[in-house]
């Protein structure tokens, strides 16, 4: 993995797009600076996909190779951030088949996916800072590992990443009725699951 670049170096001050588009033209200080700002973050999402550090680790660099592979396809009029977390995911569920360690059969919901609960008004919304670290970190993070992946990774794209559920639509692929289907079961079961361990 290339060092990390010091702050005070001429790209830190760019954004990620026009970081993205030096990229393109096999720029690899830029690259890295694209690197430094993300690997964590890459990490933590991967680790949503995988049973391991070790797994999220080999997911976040695959995908950052395959980004450098392929940053000739990024056009400047795009968003790099959903861009980039496209690909994670894609490399995520590619590195699963590979283990053979799942079958996402609810991604195969259909794309106005609403069922009857969530039309419903919710009457004691799950605070979004209940993904914040706290000293609950660990019975939140075992309380994620129960969700479908996917459902997972959009509560941590909509809290921890701050995305939108556009932008969230564009990393999964799916309309955006869906992500919000996905959105409010993940956070129906997470309450639930968070509520029964406060009575033991």
């Amino acid at each position: 993995m290339p060092t990390s670049l010091l702050e005070d170096n001429p790209y830190s001050g760019q954004s990620d797009e026009e970081l993205a588009e030096k990229s393109r033209k096999r720029d690899e200080f830029a690259f890295q600076e694209l690197m430094h700002r993300y690997m964590r973050q890459i990490f933590n999402f991967s680790r949503q996909y995988s049973k391991t550090a070790e797994d999220a680790e080999d997911i976040a660099q695959d995908t950052f190779f395959k980004v450098w592979k392929y940053i000739n396809k990024y056009t400047k009029d795009r968003q790099f951030r959903p861009w980039l977390y496209t690909i994670a995911r894609n490399t995520a569920l590619d590195f699963l088949k590979k283990k053979k360690a799942s079958v996402f059969s609810e991604l195969d919901d259909t794309d106005n996916d609403l069922q009857f609960a969530d039309t419903l008004e919710d009457k004691e919304p799950l605070a979004p800072d209940i993904l914040d670290k706290s000293a609950s970190a660990d019975v939140v993070n075992k309380a994620l590992e129960s969700l479908h992946p996917d459902h997972r990774a959009v509560l941590i794209l909509h809290y921890r990443e701050e995305m939108t559920f556009d932008e969230i639509a564009v990393v999964i692929k799916r309309p955006m009725n869906t992500v919000k289907s996905w959105h409010r079961r993940a956070l129906f079961k997470l309450r639930d699951i968070l509520s029964e361990s406060h009575h033991i």
